[in-house]
Formats: structure tokens, C-alpha cells, sequence
């Protein structure tokens, strides 16, 4: 199962990464709206899923698992909005932490059910509602990368 998630992070972080570089191709084309779409969209997305990924991959203690994907989302979002002026900045930077924080939760909430008051008849199907929510977690990113590339033809 840890190779199939590896393979999941693998192909987000590619995935986020072809999207990094066709925006920096088309960044002189934004204006200061789309650039505030582009970089919270892109960020929140992005950084939610690597964050739960990253939970269900690092056998560490959740706080250190949170403060990590805070900074790795909080990257994402600045590298996102570093595209435009500021403002993106600052609200990729936000998204990014925001997903980051939201990702790890998330991924300790399926790992640890009981962190919710569901009853204790979940705990046997753990590693299948992992693998489902990191496939559609993955596509989550397909779609917003998808929009996103659209969004630049129309």
C-alpha cells in the first residue's frame, strides 16, 4: 500500500508541477483576478492532498506531520502566487497553509476514525478508505489542473 500512495504523491507532485511551469510560461497573460483564482485554487488543491498523503506516508506524531504540511503547502501557495503581484502572494500563501493544515486533519480523521466518534467497526476498513480518498484526492488535482489549463484557451 506505501508504494501505491508513493506513487500517488509522485504523481501529484508531477501534476503540480507541469501546472508551476505552464503558468510561469503564461504569467505576463493574467491579470490580478485570475492571478487570485489561479494561485488560491492551485494552492488549496494541491497542498490539501500532498497533506494528506504525507499523513498517511510519515509515521511521526501529527503535530510534526501538521507543521510540515503547513510549510509545504505554504511554498506551493507562494510559489503560485509569486506568478502575479502580492495580493497573490499573500492569498496563496493562505490557501496553501489552509489546505496543509486541512490535508493532515483529514488524513488522521481516515486513519483514526474514532477522532470523530465513529464507532470502532470502521477501524477494518482503514487501508481501503486511504487508497479511495487519495484516488480522489488524485482526482481532485486531474480536475483542478485540468480547469485551470482551460481557463488560459479561453
Amino acid at each position: 500500500m506505501n508504494l501505491l500512495l508513493i506513487v500517488i504523491l509522485g504523481c501529484n507532485l508531477l501534476m503540480g508541477s507541469l501546472l508551476y511551469l505552464l503558468m510561469f510560461r503564461k504569467r505576463k497573460l493574467f491579470t490580478d483576478r485570475f492571478g487570485m483564482i489561479m494561485a488560491s485554487c492551485s494552492s488549496g488543491i494541491l497542498s490539501l492532498h500532498l497533506g494528506m498523503i504525507i499523513y498517511f506516508l510519515l509515521p511521526i506524531n501529527l503535530a510534526y506531520i501538521v507543521i510540515l504540511t503547513t510549510i509545504v503547502g505554504s511554498v506551493i501557495g507562494i510559489l503560485f502566487g509569486s506568478l502575479v503581484k502580492l495580493q497573490s502572494v499573500l492569498a496563496g500563501f493562505f490557501y496553501g497553509a489552509l489546505g496543509g493544515i486541512m490535508g493532515a486533519m483529514f488524513g488522521a480523521v481516515i486513519e483514526n476514525p474514532a477522532l470523530c466518534g465513529l464507532p470502532i467497526s470502521y477501524i477494518n476498513s482503514v487501508e481501503v478508505n486511504m487508497i479511495v480518498f487519495s484516488l480522489f484526492g488524485t482526482a481532485l488535482v486531474f480536475t483542478a489542473v485540468g480547469l485551470l489549463y482551460y481557463s488560459l484557451r479561453v
